[in-house]
């Protein structure tokens, strides 16, 4: 069965990449000028399960989509969700017109985590417990040509009313694979909320969007809240042909949901629409408080004793196509708990269109 659904997913994938080039090469380019003169959005899925790899366990699925406004010169008066946030961001110098690029994005997610074995019905206290979190996410982002900072606000629920049991039961219904039998011993019902900065940075970069190149992003930042408490630091290598003048993907994560081309470029140089890369990205993480091996905050919960650092590391190949952006990687992440039996591997599949 489980071969069966990678086959499909494969599939899926393969049909996602054909179709980015058709509708790349149908599209027609506007003029420069008009596509400087006007705002610029982009819907994104980000995909992740770990059944592509195999495996059915830990963190076995995570679903983001993300809507993002860019090419901006300043805060829109028009953004009637992030508008309250105005006041907090602005003294942090996201409004100032510096001549960077503005950018906002609102996701919404949910993420999905079990114990390995889910035919279990009685509490495995060895192994981590059945947790899901659905979240929306607000972004604010400040860029130029080389470097980028994210400031980010993330807030949701845990537990039960995440309704992670009901989604994983549907979809373990529709592949026809076994239900999972331990979703009483979830965590208890806790809202959350993260505060999240992120900094991406340019390090090299040569032949973007003009033929062969290859470029190497620098990236830092961290977390601060009652779901997830960490700092992170790691490093993005592509090498390809026409990479965009983006920064490029990484996992799911706080920020790492915008990831649109800086507008000039975009605009100025649309032969390099067209592209395919290579990457390879390593990250490691300094973790003081993740609640889905913690356990609830203000309650009492099964918990298991958490690693203080973890590394994760991703490869895979990106397909540019006009509007569209398919990317597949394989991320591999060492032990995040004492008594983890195995790494946790899984696939990840983001496809990005720009109107």
């Amino acid at each position: 069965m489980k071969e069966v659904i990678r086959k499909n997913q494969w599939g899926v994938c393969a049909l996602l990449i054909i179709f980015s080039w058709v509708a790349g090469v149908a599209a027609a380019d506007s003029p420069p000028e008009h596509c400087l003169r006007k705002d610029h959005h982009t819907f994104n899925l980000y995909m992740e399960n770990d059944t592509i790899a195999g495996d059915d366990d830990q963190y076995t699925n995570g679903l983001k989509l993300t809507w993002s406004r860019f090419g901006l010169s300043e805060l829109p008066g028009d953004a009637w969700l992030h508008k309250w946030l105005y006041p907090v961001v602005r003294p942090l110098g996201f409004d100032r017109m510096d001549g960077s690029e503005k950018a906002l994005t609102f996701s919404v997610g949910q993420n999905i985590y079990t114990p390995d074995d889910i035919r279990q019905t009685d509490l495995v206290k060895a192994d981590r417990p059945y947790a899901g979190i659905t979240y929306i996410e607000l972004g604010f982002h400040k860029r130029v040509d080389n470097h980028m900072h994210t400031l980010g606000l993330c807030g949701g629920i845990v537990g039960p009313d995440s309704y992670a049991e009901e989604m994983q039961s549907a979809f373990h219904e529709v592949i026809n694979s076994s239900d999972p039998q331990g979703w009483d011993n979830q965590l208890e019902n806790e809202p959350v909320l993260n505060l999240i900065y992120d900094y991406k940075k340019k390090l090299f970069a040569t032949g973007l969007q003009s033929g062969l190149g290859n470029d190497i992003i620098f990236n830092t930042g961290g977390v601060i809240g009652n779901a997830m408490t960490f700092y992170n630091i790691g490093l993005l290598y592509r090498w390809g042909w026409n990479i965009p003048a983006d920064c490029g993907n990484f996992p799911i994560q706080p920020a790492s949901c915008f990831n649109a081309e800086v507008e000039e470029k975009m605009c100025l140089n649309p032969q390099g629409r067209y592209g395919v890369h290579l990457f390879f990205s390593a990250n490691g993480r300094a973790v003081l408080r993740d609640i889905f091996l913690d356990g609830n905050t203000f309650r009492d919960s099964h918990s298991v004793d958490k690693k203080p650092f973890v590394g994760t590391f991703m490869g895979g190949i990106g397909f540019v196509g006009g509007p569209i952006k398919t990317v597949l990687a394989y991320v591999y992440q060492t032990k995040s708990f004492d008594g983890q039996k195995d790494p946790q591997v899984f696939g990840s599949l983001s496809f990005s269109y720009r109107y």
